[in-house]
């Protein structure tokens, strides 16, 4: 097996890339492969051209820095290596070619630069779009070699990256130039341009990382030799644990993930996994621990929001959703990431909880609701402090053992004002015999 592995997809077609390279090709890069590359693979050096973004979680930064703690070369380069090289080549990643220089030096900034819309893997990530670095690149060629003006270019440029990445081609560019008051005769002359040069920078940087692999020594290139201490995070080892899992179990996950995503609740499962995915995220990116405190609370919420009756019950349940104890420790610390940014996040979510409830259609009804139980305070409930807060708790959800944590994930700072409007919530029950 080559000890260089490429993961490549829509930006250079596998046959090609065999040409310039003996190195082992895989499809683009999600979350834990390259980890699996240097793990199970035992790559020496590793080519990132592709990268899996919207249907699966992407290649983390943390894996990469793994490789590179290992003393494994990386090469980024044309999509999203070129992104990662970009954002990691002060830790040794290399970048190659002139998308990732562009974004190295601050010239470009967006993602969706690179991105792509492309076929299955049937199909050899046949690429569906065109990646705005291509058109850029291609506008600008066209500009040297006088098809087209500056101001021409401009406007294309400009309405390109308005265009969802998507729907990005040069056919739909084309076809918008008259309506951006393009004249026919520079729109037929960039239609010959590109038809003639086929311009495509991220092949052409693709192609480039392949060659410079080859030069730095192809295997037999000597080892990274890094300037950083790794450190394995919770979220890593998480992570860690949810690939070893996710490798025996994919077909029958993605089945069972799909069918949970189309069948009845699949929208609102599909949003809670898209909490997840971003809370996950953002503590990756700001390297957020959590304390076994924090999980053992999170063990505790969902204990309660379930009805479970004791701790046996609790790992019961656990058994019964298939998790083991890597797995349990990977919810418990998502669950507790979640509350913790629902803590700083809390006046950001009460601005948005108006907009939520328009978009379920609920927002009249709560409304009357509101305006039917008054305005009265909490101690008109005829419940003490301890009372009105026992019965929330029981009927509704628990606040948790900190009451001023409590109080935090709320955007509250008194515990009269948490009374005042479960006092509220407790007046629209009783007014519905609940």
């Amino acid at each position: 097996m080559s000890g260089m592995v490429v993961f490549l997809g829509p930006t250079l077609a596998v046959a090609e890339a065999s040409l310039h390279t003996p190195a082992n090709i895989l499809p683009p890069a999600r979350l834990g492969d390259v980890y699996d590359a240097v793990t199970r693979q035992g790559a020496r050096a590793i080519g990132l051209v592709d990268g899996l973004f919207n249907s699966v979680p992407a290649v983390w930064h943390k894996e990469i820095l793994f490789a590179l703690s290992r003393g494994v070369r990386v090469f980024g380069a044309a999509s999203m290596g070129a992104l990662r090289a970009a954002e990691l080549h002060t830790f040794g990643m290399e970048g190659v070619g002139a998308v990732f220089a562009a974004f190295a030096s601050g010239e470009l900034t967006d993602d969706d630069e690179v991105a792509v819309a492309h076929g299955a893997a049937e199909s050899g990530f046949r690429p569906l779009s065109e990646a705005l670095v291509n058109i850029r690149h291609g506008l600008e060629m066209a500009e040297g070699a006088g098809s087209i003006s500056a101001a021409t270019a401009s406007r294309l440029l400009a309405h390109a990256k308005a265009t969802f990445y998507a729907d990005r081609s040069w056919p739909a560019l084309f076809r918008a130039a008259p309506g951006l008051g393009i004249g026919e005769d520079e729109l037929a002359g960039l239609r010959a341009f590109v038809g003639r040069v086929r311009p495509n920078r991220k092949r052409d940087d693709a192609i480039a990382l392949l060659r410079a692999m080859t030069d730095a020594g192809g295997e037999a290139m000597p080892p990274h030799v890094p300037t950083f201490e790794f450190e394995a995070t919770s979220f890593w080892e998480s992570m860690v644990a949810t690939t070893a899992r996710a490798e025996a179990t994919a077909p029958r996950e993605e089945a069972l993930a799909l069918h949970a995503l189309l069948s009845p609740g699949g929208e609102e499962r599909g949003r809670g996994a898209l909490l997840l995915a971003l809370a996950e995220a953002e503590a990756e990116r700001r390297g957020l621990e959590v304390e076994g405190a924090a999980m053992s609370a999170a063990a505790e919420r969902i204990r309660r929001a379930l009805g479970l009756r004791d701790k046996l019950a609790m790992s019961t349940w656990l058994k019964e959703q298939g998790l083991d104890l890597a797995g349990s420790q990977a919810l418990l610390r998502a669950e507790a990431i979640v509350e913790l940014l629902g803590r700083e996040y809390a006046t950001a979510v009460r601005s948005l909880v108006t907009l939520e409830l328009q978009r379920r259609g609920e927002l009249g009804r709560v409304r009357e609701a509101l305006a039917s139980a008054g305005e009265s305070g909490w101690s008109e409930t005829g419940l003490s402090r301890e009372a009105l807060l026992q019965w929330y708790e029981t009927e509704v959800r628990w606040l948790g053992a900190d009451l001023p944590t409590a109080l935090r994930s709320l955007g509250l700072s008194t515990l009269d004002q948490l009374l005042t409007a479960i006092a509220r919530v407790h007046a629209v029950r009783s007014q519905r015999g609940s």
